[in-house]
């Protein structure tokens, strides 16, 4: 088993990681709950085969209520939370109870928002079972779920006690959640770590024959692209707001399509569309812009006319005008806070310093219409029953 530290608002946060580390990841969660009178294991349905082992073997050591979620986008709500929290009281969770986070980002975000909010704030442990869980979101401690409005509109800041993946878990992601954590590493090498593409390269053409390999490859740009800033700026306020890179667009899409596009997916589609937008205003160069259709290329997005191309873009324009971003800096009712780029690596550098610019509506909306018009359509690994999911470690 693995380990390193994770500075989370101010705090150092163990990352325990391995292949087939279960066993010895609730062993170091069991020492944590030692002092807890509950652990409170919030799961998805879908990862039920790796959440027996874990839930029966914190059995052993302290009480464990479980409590499953289907993690439908349309269910990251405050309702969802208000059910977590009711259950947890039900449960006889005190001030000294840990909530265990195991699943996907939305998994995380609706254990992590209830454990900040129980007593006001018990202690919360994430294990990650997706890519985007375990490359980005996890490395956070932003909690949040949507409103009617828009995504990510209610939450809080929570600092995890742990994080634990035992790798294994991932190699059961079916295609589509796989592409979701390939998008956000590919958008810390766009808009972060340019130096990193060849590992990112090379971990794409590992992940049939070597998952293993390919997943420590993608956590480490998670990790690397992110400490820096965390350590400046742990809320994510200030200069690393830049990891909203693509999330703009993304999250509008995402959000009008219920869910129908999958936050990867989305991001993808969003980054082409922040590509765009920094083209037609001057600041990203031919060659940027051609570098973000090789880079997001790779990930073989299904056809635009099956995601994008069908939203309606009335909706779109509302979910812009809500979008979470504003208030960070002034913007007129027509306009969108986006993060944009001069070059791979280099933000535009906005009012107040921070790398957020406002974007006129209509602009955001001819970038999209652009990217539609432009995308290819594939797959995001070669076709075929063998290649459902990745091949064993």
């Amino acid at each position: 088993m693995l380990r390193q530290e994770v500075s989370l608002d101010g705090k150092d946060v163990p990352y325990l990681y391995g292949v087939d580390v279960t066993e010895e990841l609730v062993g170091a969660l069991a020492d944590l709950a030692a002092t807890a009178d509950l652990v409170l294991l919030v799961t998805d349905r879908e990862v039920a085969v790796h959440a027996e082992p874990v839930a029966r073997g914190l059995a052993e050591a302290v009480r464990v209520a479980l409590f499953t979620v289907d993690a439908a986008e349309q269910r990251k709500t405050l309702s969802l939370v208000e059910d977590i929290v009711e259950f947890a009281v039900g449960q006889g969770a005190s001030r000294s109870t840990v909530v265990v986070a195991m699943g996907g980002g939305m998994v995380g975000n609706v254990a992590g928002l209830a454990a900040g909010l129980l007593f006001r704030g018990v202690r919360l442990v994430h294990l990650p079972t997706t890519p985007i869980a375990a490359f980005d979101s996890v490395l956070s401690v932003k909690q949040a779920v949507n409103l009617s409005g828009g995504k990510n509109l209610c939450g809080t800041y929570h600092v995890p006690s742990l994080i634990a993946c035992d790798l294994r878990w991932l190699t059961s992601v079916p295609r589509g959640l796989m592409l979701t954590g390939l998008a956000e590493m590919a958008k810390n090498v766009l808009a972060v770590v340019p130096d990193r593409r060849p590992a990112l390269e090379r971990a794409l053409g590992r992940l049939a024959d070597e998952p293993a390999a390919a997943l420590l490859e993608l956590l480490a740009i998670g990790c690397d692209a992110k400490a820096p800033y965390l350590r400046t700026d742990p809320r994510e306020r200030r200069e690393a707001l830049v990891f909203e890179y693509g999330h703009t667009m993304g999250h509008a899409l995402e959000f009008v399509s219920q869910g129908g596009i999958g936050h990867g997916e989305a991001i993808a589609w969003g980054m082409l569309v922040a590509a765009e937008v920094s083209h037609g205003l001057g600041h990203l160069g031919h060659d940027d812009l051609a570098l973000h259709r090789q880079v997001v290329g790779r990930l073989r997005l299904p056809p635009a006319a099956a995601g994008p191309g069908g939203l309606d873009r009335e909706r779109i324009r509302a979910v812009l005008a809500r979008d979470n971003k504003r208030g960070y800096l002034p913007c007129a009712p027509d306009e969108v806070p986006m993060v944009l780029l001069e070059s791979a690596g280099r933000v535009v550098t906005g009012d107040r310093g921070l790398p957020l610019v406002p974007v006129p509506v209509d602009l955001a909306m001819s970038a999209l219409e652009a990217v539609v018009g432009a995308a290819p359509g594939a797959t995001l690994v070669e076709a075929g029953p063998a290649r459902e999911r990745l091949g064993a470690v």
